[in-house]
């Protein structure tokens, strides 16, 4: 069975346009960046992001909209200190701004659970580290999630579609995602669901990285489907509450908003 420990905010930026490039630094969004992602590369908030751009810093970017930076160059600050959480952060974009880690960012600050933090709310940041991001173009270069996606999408023979937007929803594409559940990487799979793929359904070894993350999600979407006949609302309802559960219990109340949203995003990206 798979818990998703994180759901990502769904509103699309319908009405976004091209910016032209200004004075100062800018940043050309690529398929799957999140404004948190970026920010933390560029060594800036989310908030101030969005506010010079004029975006939600909730919605969904839209691949070529170029990007003006609130701060000139790529640095990110040093470690130690406080940081208020801005709307859109997650812990693991605060974590690569400062360069530390998801998980001493929760021991530092006693948080249960990990996915879940609040905007105006103060982080302690643990000291003696120093962010070292990568240009986005190095980390593109090394390994795009959504490359894997489609990828394995179509090794499956999954709708890529389907594979996106449900990636998206558990976890906006980041690999470094953990939830308070175990659930780990762009598609929130937790270490039983990870050994049934290896063991029952593949019959081998999957590599723990990034790309093996993305295997094992699409793998096991894949199964559910076949289990489901191809119903993709209930093949997603088992991917939230378990195969079983929603044989012996039907699709829970929340699972079904769940179903919504990832259907209403595959349209989208």
């Amino acid at each position: 069975m798979l818990q998703r420990g994180l759901c990502f905010a769904v509103a699309v930026i319908a009405s976004l346009a091209l910016v032209a490039p200004a004075s100062g630094s800018t940043y050309r969004v690529r398929w799957g960046d999140t404004l948190t992602w970026i920010a933390a590369a560029n060594g800036t908030s989310v908030a101030a992001l969005a506010s010079v751009n004029g975006l939600d810093p909730a919605g969904i970017l839209v691949e070529g909209t170029v990007l003006r930076m609130p701060v000139a160059g790529g640095g990110a600050a040093s470690g130690g200190g406080s940081y208020v959480v801005q709307p859109g952060d997650t812990l693991s974009g605060i974590a690569a701004r400062y360069g530390t880690s998801v998980s001493a960012l929760v021991r530092a600050n006693g948080i249960w659970r990990a996915n879940f933090i609040v905007a105006g709310g103060t982080l302690s940041i643990p000291g003696g580290v120093v962010a070292s991001v990568s240009a986005p173009g190095a980390v593109a270069a090394a390994w795009s999630a959504e490359a894997a996606l489609d990828s394995w999408a179509a090794h499956y023979g999954v709708d890529a579609r389907l594979v996106r937007a449900l990636a998206w929803m558990e976890s906006g594409y980041q690999p470094g995602v953990v939830s308070h559940a175990g659930a780990e990487g762009v598609m929130q799979v937790i270490p039983s669901t990870w050994s049934y793929v290896e063991t029952v359904l593949l019959g081998e070894a999957v590599p723990r990285t990034a790309d093996g993350n993305v295997r094992i999600g699409v793998a096991y979407l894949a199964h559910l489907l076949r289990a489901f006949g191809g119903d993709e609302r209930l093949a997603l309802a088992a991917y939230y509450q378990g195969e079983r559960s929603v044989r012996t219990v039907g699709v829970l109340p929340n699972s079904k908003h769940y179903v919504a949203a990832i259907l209403a995003l595959k349209s989208r990206v």
